[in-house]
């Protein structure tokens, strides 16, 4: 659905204060509701209940595994790219391998509206926060930043992933429910005016609590400029990204960890995290990808053989990124960038939404188009090192350049956010590599279909080209 339509403000603000965000330990929301008739006025009377509903924000978005923004975008991506494919036949997540998806697909609908649900929640709250006299300015800007850096992320992904998508910017039932889908163009201009408008509100410094004083789970001025150089990148904006890349870089507040705590809730490589909800895993990609411990059971997800040869002998990535699991002369090859399957409180993995090294690769990929190889290189000896691999030798090509920037992103960032998919399919090169690879591969599944329920509820939407 593109809106939660049973919802009215005051069973909005209700619905997240009824969130368990961390079982026995920490909670997104700590203000309990008095009953019903709670009005999202008394939410927003002051600082606090401001805070409670936008963290309700991030609760409802890691709420159910399988969301965009808690492992949904990483599996399906990762089928529908050329990452991973399934060890036993299901036919929702099959339809993504297979590049055969109907809009009728179940996983579809749930990328989509859940979407379109949290976009609701952050601009029901950037309302709240416009029109309430009892927070202070400190707050609403900070808030204000987040919701804004939450949208823009969110239709990132909605028209990288879907096309041309409806642009729900306000709450008004009435017209959302009859909105149109905006062009491409439109939707980054609004992606690009979200995110310039949290640059300016947030601070460099992370929210935090006293518990968890050192968490990077809440975006900060450095989130929102790392995502504006991935949207930069994609515009070709080369010079745009670059520099926002840099800023992020030589900002001090990062640095590339080892490969073992890359993805820990520690990680002083994380850029952005997002903080588990569930009471039985850390996260959403751990409980999909990691098998379980029955020794006759396969992993959910094993890599494909195009991604296992990807890696170069020698490189760390491999060794502690991937796991193998032998079942009766069967080696099935894994992800592994997180290593808890299941268990709770204490979390010590957390969701990686935007990390350093991408942002080395972002400038890397900009500098080459701008000519500057070696600078380009420089970035990719970077993430190399890291990795245990050699410098590259150099002079080389601009194709080559950039052929070795798209090596680095795929056996860095693989299974990650969906960045392998997207890639291909911005830098034109899907239907190349894709009719290579798979026999069910036709051009018009490089876009999602629009979900059946949502063309039946709104008449004003249209389906993508093929579906």
């Amino acid at each position: 659905m593109i809106l939660p339509i049973a919802i009215i403000k005051k069973h909005f603000f209700l619905s997240i204060l009824l969130l368990t965000g961390f079982c026995s330990c920490k909670k997104f929301v700590q203000v309990p509701p008095p009953g019903n008739q709670l009005e999202s006025g008394t939410i927003f009377s002051n600082d606090q209940g401001a805070v409670d509903a936008m963290m309700g924000v991030y609760s409802r978005a890691m709420a159910t595994s399988g969301y965009l923004l808690n492992g949904g975008v990483s599996v399906f991506t990762g089928l529908s790219a050329d990452e991973i494919s399934p060890t036993t036949y299901l036919a929702v997540t099959a339809a993504f391998y297979e590049n055969a998806l109907a809009s009728n697909n179940s996983a579809v609908g749930t990328l989509y509206s859940s979407s379109y649900n949290s976009i609701y929640n952050a601009t029901m709250v950037l309302e709240n926060l416009a029109i309430s006299p009892g927070i202070t300015d400190s707050t609403r800007k900070r808030l204000s930043g987040e919701a804004k850096f939450v949208r823009a992320a969110l239709f990132f992904y909605l028209v990288n992933l879907f096309g041309e998508v409806p642009l729900t910017t306000s709450t008004d039932y009435e017209k959302n429910a009859v909105v149109v889908r905006a062009t491409v163009p439109e939707v980054y201009q609004q992606i690009i005016s979200d995110l310039l408008s949290a640059q300016n509100l947030l601070p460099v410094t992370y929210a935090t609590t006293k518990d968890y004083p050192a968490d990077r789970t809440r975006p900060n001025k450095w989130a929102v400029t790392a995502l504006l150089a991935r949207v930069y990148l994609y515009m070709q904006r080369w010079a745009d990204a670059e520099a926002a890349a840099s800023a992020v870089i030589v900002s001090g507040s990062y640095r590339l960890e080892g490969l073992d705590s890359v993805f820990l809730s520690t990680s002083q490589e994380s850029i952005l995290q997002l903080q588990p909800v569930s009471g039985i895993m850390n996260t959403a990609e751990g409980n999909f990808f990691l098998p379980p411990d029955d020794p006759q059971t396969p992993p959910a997800y094993a890599l494909t053989s195009f991604l296992a040869a990807a890696f170069e002998s020698g490189d760390g990535r491999k060794q502690h990124w991937t796991g193998t699991k032998m079942i009766g002369g069967t080696a099935w090859t894994y992800p592994a960038k997180y290593k808890i399957r299941t268990g709770g409180y204490p979390y010590s993995e957390y969701e990686t939404v935007i990390r350093l090294a991408e942002q080395y690769l972002i400038r890397a990929e900009a500098r080459a188009e701008q000519g500057n190889f070696q600078t380009a290189i420089d970035d990719l000896n970077t993430i190399r090192y890291r990795a245990g691999l050699p410098a590259l030798s150099i002079p080389l090509t601009q194709t080559e350049v950039l052929a070795a920037v798209a090596r680095e992103r795929r056996v860095e960032l693989f299974t990650e956010f969906g960045h392998r998919w997207l890639d291909l399919k911005r830098t034109g090169n899907a239907d190349a590599i894709l009719a290579q690879e798979k026999k069910t591969w036709q051009p018009y599944a490089a876009i999602y279909p629009i979900p059946l329920h949502d063309l039946q509820l709104n008449s004003a939407l249209t389906q993508n080209a093929g579906y």
